[in-house]
Formats: structure tokens, sequence, C-alpha cells
């Protein structure tokens, strides 16, 4: 429910809605019977009035596949509301920890997630701020998520007076043996934070009083808030969600490629070394050659490279599909300087 005065939101569970369905037919009808004292009804029987409560700005998705590769996740992530609008943005970051929540830096790195298994591990959920476009919600905002095996939401504090709010939440979570299920999760899952703001009962605008419900809703809609169909609501909260989970995958095979290019530049530093010894010293021509050919063999890199293209590839059919839906042609794009390839 929203009030088209000042524009507070309220979001009823079923249960209250029909309750106050039933309400409302009732007051219809007395309407129609010429009740004059609807004209002064006391808020506690009206039920289109609610007091002002907090309400759900927008969720927010990270996605944790990352974490089996000991790889940190420190990425501003789009919040979006029920009809996939953008509302800010919000300032996490989730890093492989010790048991005392102290981070374990960039050199820190898993190249096959399977190698965890059966030993502890521990991670950091950091809630660092916040950006929220409603300047509505100015009055105050919190944060609250669920993690797996969690019964209730932990909460941050309420920060007031900003729409830039500092959280500075953290959480260490700790798991005392690493199983199959929790690689698979990590691979699979993401933790949702769930935005909320506050509201307050402010004056509504002198001029808003005098027109009626039909012109205020005609006024909400030129406005281009109710414009958005269904289904390109759906499709831009799957285009959210599924950029989130490509971007959290590229940034993963961007380490792992990182690390591997560091691994085959010391090596080759190795045979280049090894191969400037005298001839005396070079009694290891089998071991040399199957060096060189681990050292300078480029296979890894291009297999990396061909999963990031397949995964941009994807990423720009989604996009090519949310223009579509908006009346506009998708996209096609490209590669610079080359013929051979087209990404669509």
């Amino acid at each position: 429910m929203k009030n088209l005065l000042n524009g507070n939101t309220w979001l009823w569970e079923r249960g209250k809605f029909m309750n106050r369905r039933y309400l409302m037919q009732d007051m219809y009808q007395r309407h129609l019977d010429g009740d004059e004292t609807l004209k002064d009804l006391p808020e506690d029987e009206d039920p289109f009035w609610d007091p002002p409560c907090e309400v759900l700005i927008g969720t927010s998705s990270a996605f944790l596949q990352a974490l089996g590769y000991g790889i940190d996740m420190d990425d501003p992530i789009l919040v979006t509301d029920y009809k996939g609008e953008d509302q800010g943005q919000m300032f996490i970051n989730i890093s492989p920890c010790d048991e005392t929540g102290k981070c374990m830096g960039e050199e820190y790195f898993v190249e096959d997630s399977t190698e965890l298994l059966g030993k502890p591990y521990h991670y950091k959920v950091t809630i660092k701020s916040c950006e929220i476009r409603d300047s509505r919600f100015n009055v105050g905002s919190f944060i609250k998520y669920k993690l797996e095996g969690d019964e209730d939401y932990t909460i941050t504090p309420t920060v007031s007076k900003s729409l830039s709010p500092e959280f500075n939440h953290s959480r260490v979570v700790k798991i005392e043996k690493v199983t199959q299920e929790t690689l698979d999760y990590f691979e699979n899952s993401c933790i949702t934070f769930l935005l909320y703001g506050c509201q307050e009962d402010r004056e509504s605008d002198v001029k808003l009083m005098k027109l009626t419900t039909k012109e205020l809703r005609q006024r909400e809609e030129s406005s281009g808030n109710m414009k958005t169909n269904a289904l390109t609501r759906q499709l831009t909260k799957n285009v959210v969600d599924e950029s989130a989970a490509l971007k959290t995958e590229i940034l993963v095979l961007k380490r792992r490629n990182d690390i591997l290019a560091k691994k085959e530049k010391r090596i080759q530093g190795i045979v280049t070394e090894w191969g400037k010894k005298p001839p005396e010293e070079q009694q290891f021509d089998p071991y040399h050659r199957a060096i060189s050919a681990a050292a300078f063999n480029t296979g890894t890199m291009l297999k990396s490279a061909a999963t990031v293209i397949t995964q941009v590839i994807k990423a720009q059919k989604l996009v090519g599909a949310m223009t579509a839906v908006n009346g506009e042609p998708p996209v096609v794009s490209k590669a610079a300087g080359s013929k051979a390839c087209v990404l669509m």
C-alpha cells in the first residue's frame, strides 16, 4: 500500500490485506448508503491507515563462489526492489580469514576447492556502507541477512539522517570442518542482504491535498513510477542476479589466471637460469625439456580466456533480451580489430 500524498509505503501480508479488504468493502457500502460519519472516521477505524514503519527498500545478492578458492569479494552490489528497479548500492566485503578475523590477503589462493575438504575454514562478512537513491529514507536505514544454518536474521544497527549510511558491521563465520556440502554451498549459493528504510508521517503538500485519488494516481503514473510491466521487472531482476553471478565467476577466473601467470613466470626464470649454466653442469636434458614444456605452455591461459569470453557472451545475451523487451533492438558488438569473432 502506498500513501500518494507523502510517498510512504507498506508491504502487507496476505492475512492483513484480506482483513482490511472486508473493512474497505464495508466502508464503501456505508458510502453508498450516504453515511456522513465517514468524513470524520478516526484513524484506528480507517482501513487505509497504518502508522509509519520500516519498509524493505531492496535486496542485494553476494555470491560465494570465490570463497571456494580463497578469494575475497570486495565490489559494490546493486540494490533492487521487488520491481527490479535500481534503489542504490551496497558495499560488501566477504573474504577468507583466520579464526581471529584477520583476512588472509591477496597471496592466499586455493587452486582446487577440494583441497579444503576436512579442514577448518573461516570467512568474514563485512557490511561497509550503502548509497540510497530515495531521499525519503533519510530518516534511517538498516540491513539484515541470514546465513546457512541461521535461525534468526543478523541485523545491523540503524543509521539515521543519512542517505550514505556507514554500517561498519562485521561477522566471522567459523566452519569446523569443510564437507562437500560446504563446497556446494559456496559454488551455488549466495547471501541475500535486505536493506530496510525507516519512514515518518510527514506533512503532505497542500496542492496534493486538493486532488482526488484518481488524479493522484494519474500523477503517479505520469511520473513513470508505475509503467514497468511485470515481464520487464522479472527480466530486470534476472539480469541483475545473473550479472552478479557472472561478475563473481570472472573474478575467480581472473585471480586464478594471475596466480598461474606468476607460477609460469617463476618456472621460466628457473629454466633461463639453468640454461645459462656451464655445459658440465647441464646434466638435466630430460628434466629441462619437461620443465620448458610446462613453463612455456599457454594452454591454461587460453582455457581461462575461453571461459571468460563464454561468460561475456552469456551476459551480452541477457542484456540483449532486456533491451528487446523494452522495445529496442539487441546490441551486437564486434571484437575490436577482429573479423573472426562476433559477440552476440
